[in-house]
């Protein structure tokens, strides 16, 4: 954290190289929340593109530098968040997922000859359909703690809301996500 630190004072100071560096640090996580969140690769690297657009121009009003992960955090989901509503087709549990191709299943695919690959592939697939299937705050909250490694406070900050409401959409998401996965013939 101390580098994000240091990357932000030496931006407020006039470092345009400092930005540069916030971006090569926290593009990959911010990514990784798109991608997850959307289930797409562009649309996932243009939310990225518009982040860090939005933190270039807000960081001044940036007040503790300490709480920039959840700050990028929550910018990033709200970009999600809008692109997820300009959609103008709804996704079906039953639609093919597009933008499979990110880095975990693409190292997966190399090796496709491989059985336990397949399998590993296919449970991947469901998964992101039964995410698919919830409400944006049910899979955000989902996202932000079993994929992204976030505390339920950290949960709660990012979603600007109650510790006990970020309990209840992860509660109740991860139920969803079960009844999804029945859904598609998972016991």
């Amino acid at each position: 954290m101390h580098n994000a630190e240091d990357a932000i004072r030496r931006f407020l100071e006039g470092d345009q190289e400092a930005f540069t560096q916030l971006v090569r640090e926290w593009e990959g996580r911010a990514y990784n929340l798109a991608l997850r969140f959307l289930g797409n690769r562009e649309d996932a690297q243009d939310v990225v593109q518009d982040t860090f657009v939005s933190v270039f121009k807000s960081l001044p009003s940036l007040m503790d530098p300490n709480s920039f992960p959840t700050w990028l955090y929550r910018i990033t989901l709200n970009h999600c968040r809008m692109r997820w509503r300009s959609r103008t087709d709804d996704v079906s549990l039953d639609a093919p997922i597009s933008g499979e191709d990110d880095e975990s299943i693409g190292s997966l695919r190399a090796d496709s000859g491989n059985a336990d690959c397949g399998d590993r592939l296919a449970t991947v697939d469901l998964i992101r359909k039964a995410l698919t299937g919830l409400s944006e705050e049910h899979r955000s909250a989902i996202i932000l703690k079993e994929y992204l490694g976030l505390s339920l406070e950290e949960v709660s900050i990012v979603m600007n809301c109650p510790l006990s409401t970020a309990k209840s959409r992860l509660y109740h998401g991860l139920r969803g996500v079960q009844r999804n996965l029945q859904r598609l013939g998972v016991r």
